[in-house]
């Protein structure tokens, strides 16, 4: 599978999705603009000194970059509302840039964009986020996960080559399961992909706040023990404090015993049993081989 550039697909489905050439100034868009807390998971946090220069720069030159806002109706959003054809503005690029414009009375542009639904809005602003530069390595695997955790557990996505809408899973057999996919495209190995998974599920986990901090680089917390809290299925409220989250991850053993160090060496050491199968040949090697494949279907994610 061809990998696919990130910049070209977010400027093919922007100009797609663009409701028209013209930049908006209406008042009645601009005093009804909605952010919704489940896509903000998908805007990048910046830190302090990023904040702080964005503001100046902002207060000094006005904001000169057009936010982003969906435009459909309650309807779309919310089937079983009474009035469904209520128009609807949902912020989807420039979260900060609107925090700051409407904390300091500056004005803005909005640029309306048209998707068919929800879904739709998310894959775009992951997409978005992707094709980005100044993202840390935490917050490219964040991205990476929630493309897997999304894509595969959606039925109805457009197909990134051409934006047609599918109705058909991404793992259907004829397609390629939803990992391998996603490594091709990024270059990277299908079980860097399954972590990823896990982090972005470990992450989801925990209080926005603090998640917020982890893939800012504000508090440092071992990616192993985020991909841990995956398996964790007993947590019923997100983990607000880095103190709840080191006494959560020993207590459960299904999720201590998750360790990318661990799981990096067990995958050398198959690799290398494989390869003493193959010369040898014989039911010695063909049961270290079997156990030791037994062994890492203890790491994955679903």
């Amino acid at each position: 599978m061809a990998k696919i550039n990130i910049g070209n697909l977010i400027a093919s489905k922007t100009k797609e999705t663009f409701s028209n050439n013209q930049l908006i100034n209406s008042e009645t868009v601009k005093n009804n603009i909605q952010i919704l807390e489940e896509l903000r998971v998908f805007i990048p946090p910046l830190g302090i000194d990023e904040y702080s220069q964005l503001e100046a720069n902002i207060i000094k030159n006005g904001c000169r970059d057009a936010l982003t806002v969906w435009e459909t109706t309650a309807g779309v959003l919310d089937p079983s509302v009474d009035n469904p054809q209520v128009p609807q503005y949902i912020l989807v690029d420039g979260h900060n840039r609107y925090d700051i414009c409407k904390k300091n009375n500056i004005t803005f542009n909005v640029q309306l964009m048209s998707f068919t639904s929800l879904q739709q809005v998310k894959e775009y602003m992951i997409d978005l986020q992707l094709g980005r530069r100044n993202l840390t390595p935490e917050q490219v695997s964040y991205f990476r996960g929630l493309r897997f955790l999304n894509e595969k557990n959606d039925i109805g996505k457009y197909e990134r080559q051409n934006h047609a809408v599918q109705n058909e899973p991404y793992d259907k057999t004829d397609v390629g399961d939803t990992a391998e996919r996603l490594a091709n495209e990024f270059n990277v190995a299908r079980s860097t992909i399954k972590r990823d998974a896990a982090f972005a599920k470990g992450l989801n986990k925990l209080d926005s706040s603090l998640r917020n901090d982890i893939l800012t680089g504000k508090k440092k917390v071992a990616k192993g023990m985020i991909q841990a809290l995956a398996k964790d299925n007993e947590l019923t409220q997100p983990i607000e404090q880095l103190e709840e989250l080191e006494a959560i991850v020993p207590k459960n053993p299904e999720v201590s015993k998750f360790n990318t160090t661990d799981f990096d060496s067990d995958y050398q050491l198959l690799l290398q049993t494989a390869n003493k199968f193959y010369q040898a040949k014989n039911q010695k090697s063909l049961q270290e081989l079997q156990a030791l494949v037994k062994k890492m279907g203890s790491y994955i994610v679903e």
